[in-house]
């Protein structure tokens, strides 16, 4: 399959491509799931759960909020998307292996689990759990279910990382949102976006 470089720059031609390479793909999502053991699941789960914790190293901050911009949540979307309910344990162990081995964002340890993003950190484990729940649910994937299941994920994590913060600073909502969820929309709309292509091009369109 040849790609040309215009057809990079045509949103219909790479969609198109895509679609080539989920017809002509030897093997789904779904298909590698049922077909991998268990010692293998449990690999991938920790594979992502080590994604999770680099992708917590690439972070900054801007001034007016405690909440770091990290890679995180790229990686929680599609640990749900690709391990199914499997999702949820590489999400878990990131959490425990974080509070030991303090591959939180900043190197932080258990500590991190009470601090102002650890709402954030729990909203990683329900939101993977979430989309996995989804994916083992439905065989058949159109881009617009996937970005909305993503998108979803994405509210969870939000949800519970304000409501921690609203608790933890005694914080209204209009002060949370401002300060935990607005800066963040944007950079997680394109993380939603990058994370739900890469998934759907290895699912399934038919029933």
């Amino acid at each position: 399959m040849f790609i040309r470089e215009r057809d990079i720059h045509h949103p219909m031609s790479v969609m198109t491509v895509i679609e080539g390479y989920r017809d002509h793909s030897s093997i789904t999502l779904r298909e590698w799931r049922s077909e991998s053991s268990l010692w293998t699941m449990l690999a991938a789960s920790f594979l992502f759960a080590v994604l999770t914790a680099l992708a917590a190293q690439l972070r900054f901050f801007l001034p007016f909020t405690p909440v770091p911009f990290t890679g995180q949540v790229l990686v929680v979307l599609l640990a749900g998307f690709v391990l199914g309910r499997y999702g949820l344990v590489s999400m878990s162990m990131y959490l425990g292996l974080g509070a030991g081995l303090g591959w939180f964002s900043g190197m932080v340890g258990a500590a991190a689990l009470t601090g102002v993003t650890a709402g954030y950190l729990f909203g990683f484990v329900l939101a993977a759990a979430f989309i996995g729940a989804m994916v083992e649910r439905r065989r058949s994937w159109n881009l617009v279910r996937v970005i909305a299941v993503m998108s979803i994920g994405v509210a969870i994590i939000y949800g519970l990382g304000t409501a921690w913060l609203a608790i933890l600073l005694h914080m209204d909502p209009t002060s949370v949102l401002v300060i935990g969820v607005l800066p963040f929309l944007a950079a997680d709309g394109i993380k939603v976006l990058m994370a739900s292509t890469i998934a759907y091009t290895f699912t399934s369109g038919k029933a």
